[in-house]
């Protein structure tokens, strides 16, 4: 069986015409072109249509982009995130239209909720490959339902554990509040069939994930639970994005969970924001990565890890001597907590459970 090789990218996001493209970005977008299957996350309409819902930010750039998006290398994108419903959806669509003009598989998002959540099977050397996509962030009124267009939805519960002895003592006091998060009983059922049911026409099954929060390392509390469902029901790949930074990666039943690759296009840094969101914009780091998935055998399933680091124009490029063995340290400390171990390779990084793990961590 000869072995499939896909290439994960996490937030994808242009606003500026890829023409001239430096040999650097070039070279980090030959790694896409040079997989079987290559998967981003799309998080920016392409418009001149609709109107900003209300949120804390929209952005948007202009459709002649789209043509350029060619040179990317990538075949299937999601548009299951917080960003592509920034101008609702008359421009949720046109950005559809305008990435499927370009020869890409879209998934994540349609005009009902049967549409937002159909996976793509791409046909690759005799197999069959799922591609589904689901956002937890669902900015207010963008979730697709059966008679409303938009995003593919899993929906989060929050709740806020004070600990009553520590804020009596130390009232105001951030730390006395514990921030508990779980799915929607309803939309995990419905989700898990959803992998489950494309898993049943494949011989194997990515899911990619709009998940977490912005900033920090560790996963919010609904993310583990989430992604060893996904992989029960049928996931062989839990592709995750969104938290502006590398986060860690683990397995479950031997199957790799990617909590966030950071950004891989990070040009909605140019646009215009307010004071609030451009010191957020100041605070992500350069550092990212594009995970090379390689499907061999069944159940066997390698993951390595090319680290690309942002250029002054927010393009990737890959990361060499000092970048790269940042992303090794923080890669390596922020998987070993689930039981995983990152081995350094040329210009790249192995991760593998670690001995002991179980693979179920």
């Amino acid at each position: 069986m000869d072995p499939i090789t896909i290439a994960l990218v996490s937030d994808i996001y242009p606003t500026r015409t890829l023409d001239g493209l430096p040999e650097s970005a070039l070279q980090a977008f030959e790694v896409l072109r040079q997989a079987d299957l290559a998967i981003g996350n799309f998080e920016i309409p392409l418009s001149d249509r609709g109107a900003p819902i209300e949120k804390l930010l929209n952005i948007r750039a202009a459709p002649e982009i789209a043509s350029g998006l060619g040179q990317l290398g990538l075949d299937v994108v999601t548009l299951a995130n917080n960003h592509s419903v920034d101008y609702g959806w008359p421009a949720l669509e046109q950005t559809r239209q305008l990435l499927e003009a370009q020869g890409l598989r879209v998934v994540g998002a349609g005009p009902t909720l049967s549409d937002a959540m159909r996976g793509a099977i791409c046909e690759i050397k005799g197999r069959r490959i799922g591609v589904i996509a689901f956002s937890c962030l669902l900015p207010g009124g963008m979730a697709a339902t059966p008679a409303r267009p938009g995003i593919s939805p899993i929906r989060i519960r929050t709740s806020y554990e004070i600990d009553p002895v520590y804020q009596i003592e130390e009232p105001g006091e951030p730390a006395v509040v514990t921030v508990r998060t779980r799915v929607h009983d309803d939309d995990l059922a419905r989700a898990c069939r959803a992998v489950a049911d494309l898993r049943q026409a494949c011989d194997h099954v990515i899911v990619s994930i709009h998940w977490g929060f912005g900033s920090g390392e560790d996963p919010a509390e609904y993310q583990m639970p989430l992604a060893h469902a996904l992989v029960e029901a049928g996931a062989d790949v839990i592709h995750g994005h969104h938290p502006h930074a590398v986060q860690g990666i683990a397995f479950h039943q031997g199957k790799p969970i990617l909590f966030s690759g950071n950004v891989f296009i990070g040009q909605q840094v140019f646009l215009d924001a307010s004071d609030q969101v451009k010191a957020m914009w100041d605070e992500m780091s350069p550092l990212g990565y594009v995970a090379r998935i390689h499907l061999k055998g069944p159940g066997e399933i390698g993951v390595g890890i090319i680290p690309v680091v942002l250029d002054q124009d927010r393009l990737p490029g890959l990361a060499r001597g000092n970048e790269l063995e940042d992303c090794r340290r923080r890669l390596t400390r922020l998987s070993e907590r689930f039981g995983c171990r990152v081995d350094a390779a040329k210009d790249c990084l192995i991760v593998r459970p670690g001995e002991g793990s179980g693979l179920s961590t």
